[in-house]
């Protein structure tokens, strides 16, 4: 008895000194996990068959370069116009190859048609493997920091792709997080942790460590949007193609457009923002208002 009377004075001591410790780890959240997985990608199929069409300004890096443009969503695939290379406005060869690129696509069918078809097949992939994420893998719950959950994911050793696409997916650990207020795909951070083999290394393969990063940021209530996109994936496929996917993407300033926007609404929105989004400087705008006039009459030509 007596032990226990000196130890009382200290119960709650101790129970002070165990709060703030147990504080400094995250909280686990008292959904399964899997479960949250299931409802996140679930929420992205419904906005995905929504089809709203979004406008942005997007940075993208290649080859040691950064390409600045502005990209519209239209019904028949996305509409870009360059706007500065490498913080530099295009060179007049630069602006003449994208103008001739955007009246091509506004003047000849079969290239608006390959853009449809390109967009439809992009889109598929996507909504298939959104499917099959709660599946393919394993997860760990890594708690609660704010309003994201942090998922740890691993191949599911049970699971067997179908697809050269579920192959890399199922080959990919990392970390997912996901927004509890909509239950959304927040990030999502995944490495090849092994090499994988299409046909059992006949066809082909990707290194082991490659990589893919998303980030996705809230729009307005239901819609968000991939605000960061990087892939670095190496290999070969057949026999002499290199396989090679090093893509950097990062885009911002979304505004909607309307979900009947077409390419030549598009090609409108396009120049008339452009000269908002190019970097120049006071003595450069009337410079600048004068090539989006001839930007206008070969595009309309």
């Amino acid at each position: 008895m007596t032990m226990l009377q000196n130890l009382r004075p200290h119960c709650g001591f101790l129970a002070l000194v165990a709060f703030y410790v147990l504080s400094g780890f995250p909280q686990l959240s008292a959904q399964n996990p899997k479960q949250l997985m299931t409802d996140a990608c679930e929420n992205e199929l419904r906005q995905r068959e929504q089809n709203a069409l979004w406008a942005s300004q997007v940075e993208r890096r290649t080859a040691g370069h950064v390409y600045r443009e502005r990209e519209i969503d239209t019904v028949d695939g996305p509409v870009h116009r360059l706007l500065s290379v490498d913080g530099h406005e295009p060179s007049p060869l630069e602006r003449k190859q994208d103008a001739d690129r955007l009246r091509d696509l506004k003047e000849n069918p079969k290239a608006r048609l390959t853009l449809k078809k390109n967009r439809e097949a992009e889109e598929k992939k996507v909504d298939d493997l959104l499917r099959v994420i709660p599946d393919i893998f394993l997860f760990q719950d890594q708690g609660k920091r704010g309003n994201l959950e942090r998922i740890a994911f691993h191949p599911n050793p049970a699971y067997k792709p179908s697809t050269y696409e579920e192959m890399a997916l199922h080959a990919l650990s990392g970390v997912v997080l996901v927004d509890l207020r909509e239950k959304r795909l927040a990030r999502f951070s995944g490495t090849l942790s092994q090499q994988v083999n299409f046909g059992h290394g006949l066809l082909g393969h990707l290194n082991k460590g490659g990589m893919i990063e998303v980030s996705r940021v809230w729009l307005s209530p239901g819609q968000w949007g991939t605000s960061l996109f990087q892939t670095d994936f190496d290999g070969r496929f057949a026999i002499f193609k290199n396989i090679s996917k090093h893509l950097d993407e990062t885009r911002n300033d979304f505004e909607p457009v309307p979900p009947d926007t077409d390419i030549q609404r598009a090609l409108e929105q396009i120049v008339r923002k452009s000269a908002n989004l190019s970097q120049t400087t006071r003595g450069d705008i009337e410079r600048s208002h004068e090539s989006e006039k001839a930007f206008l009459k070969r595009v309309s030509r």
